[in-house]
């Protein structure tokens, strides 16, 4: 799974959280929702009542512009969800572990950031960099995630994290979302993390 179906994996609970909102009165739906969503189930609770609310009728608006825009790009790393989107839920005060679940987060990295208090990268981090800058590398991560390593397999694979000679790409998206998607989120002023 690289970047565009890292992002669309989230997408698609959002939207069935949503239809089953829609569909079944609210604690048919609640209850369907923490059988399907076992591994976040305080988050999918969390996504339902703002849906049934109608807290996040103009949020979701937004994630399905951020969706068309990561499709046209086809990035191999995917973007920070819309941080205005876990401002209205004030996602990132729940659970670390299910919030990780939910945004798609390898076991390894999420043990390492809950474990050891990684809310940065650290001396570790910085000692992989300099060995992929002299390979002629440079790194992107998805803004908000802290890898257990910037070597990581898994958070490679699941879209997170990529080792790239060239950002320009990458660089355009960061920009057009940044564009289209103003947010007053204050500790994300990019939806990636450069590190070069």
């Amino acid at each position: 799974m690289k970047g565009l179906n890292s992002f669309k994996r989230i997408i698609t609970i959002i939207d069935n959280i949503k239809e089953l909102v829609a569909e079944l009165p609210i604690n048919e739906a609640l209850s369907e929702i923490k059988k399907l969503y076992k591994d976040f189930p305080k988050v999918a609770r969390l996504i339902a009542e703002a849906f049934s609310s109608g807290r996040l009728l103009e949020i979701y608006e937004r994630l399905k512009l951020e969706l068309s825009l990561v499709e046209s790009y086809d990035p191999p790393v995917r973007p920070a969800l819309d941080p205005e989107f876990a401002l209205t839920l004030r996602l990132y005060s729940l659970d670390d572990v299910e919030v990780g679940r939910f945004l798609g987060y390898p076991e390894c990295c999420i043990e390492s950031f809950v474990r050891k208090c990684r809310l940065f990268f650290d001396k570790n981090h910085l000692r992989e960099l300099d060995e992929l800058r002299k390979k002629g590398l440079k790194v992107v991560v998805t803004a908000g995630f802290i890898p257990c390593s910037l070597c990581c397999q898994k958070a490679i694979e699941s879209g997170l994290l990529g080792h790239l000679e060239d950002f320009s790409r990458i660089r355009l998206l960061d920009d057009e979302l940044k564009k289209k998607l103003p947010h007053s989120h204050s500790a994300y002023q990019s939806f990636y993390e450069f590190l070069c």
